[in-house]
């Protein structure tokens, strides 16, 4: 096994000096670790509210392709709805609500199939997503979301001046959303913040050393200057 170089052995020179500063760090971060070592689960839930439209406009069947203005129409209605809940920041489409590490909340948007660069809506659906610590606190909040979905998309039409027989149409998908216990990992958490921690302690030490150095460095330089400057004024007496 090689030995280790000039540099690395300067860097466990300076941990070696500084170790209450990796102590201090190390002390502030096991609070964290002990929470994430016994975080729990979340309850979660997700549901498309789909628009359709009116059967007159596809053929006689409601089923038929989504129109370009039916998804127009449900970008309309969730950023109403968003702008109710004061909610205006775009939701996340390539992952659960739960995996982002929400514990209680929720995201309404309309599905995009595009990348990481561009968007791309071809399904004339809203999303609704809800993500909290008990199963009747993710119903009543999915309820409510929803409820207000529809009834904005009914309201907008009627204010248009739409007939009922021309309205754009929404049902639920699935028709019943489930509601599922989202296990937590503890020992994935715990275990990436006490690599984290470790990674800050010594950080932490090797910057708290290279400032002494620094500081210690420029009071030597100082006291060269006074101490000069006090040669040449007592040669002149």
């Amino acid at each position: 096994m090689p030995s280790p170089g000039p540099q690395h052995r300067l860097r466990i020179r300076a941990v070696l000096r500084r170790w209450y500063v990796v102590l201090a760090v190390m002390a502030l971060m096991v609070p964290a670790v002990m929470h994430a070592a016994g975080a729990t689960g979340v309850y979660w839930s997700k549901v498309d509210v789909v628009f359709y439209p009116p059967s007159g406009a596809a053929g006689g069947n409601p089923l038929r392709a989504d129109s370009q203005a039916t998804i127009h129409y449900a970008a309309m209605v969730e950023r109403l709805v968003n702008g109710e809940g004061g909610d205006t920041e775009p939701g996340t489409t390539s992952a659960d609500l739960y995996g982002t590490g929400i514990r209680n909340g929720y995201s309404v948007y309309v599905p995009s199939s595009g990348g990481q660069w561009q968007s791309s809506f071809d399904r004339s659906a809203i999303t609704v997503e809800v993500v909290a610590e008990t199963r009747d606190d993710v119903s009543r909040v999915l309820t409510g979301i929803v409820d207000r979905i529809e009834r904005t998309a009914a309201e907008r039409q009627e204010a248009l001046g739409v007939i009922p027989k021309s309205y754009i149409t929404t049902s639920l998908s699935p028709g019943v959303p489930e509601i599922s216990y989202q296990p937590a990992q503890p020992a994935y958490a715990a275990s990436a913040l006490a690599v984290l921690a470790v990674g800050l302690a010594l950080g932490a030490a090797g910057l708290a050393d290279r400032l002494s150095t620094h500081v210690a460095g420029r009071r030597g330089q100082l006291r060269h200057a006074v101490t000069a400057a006090r040669d040449r004024t007592e040669v002149r007496s």
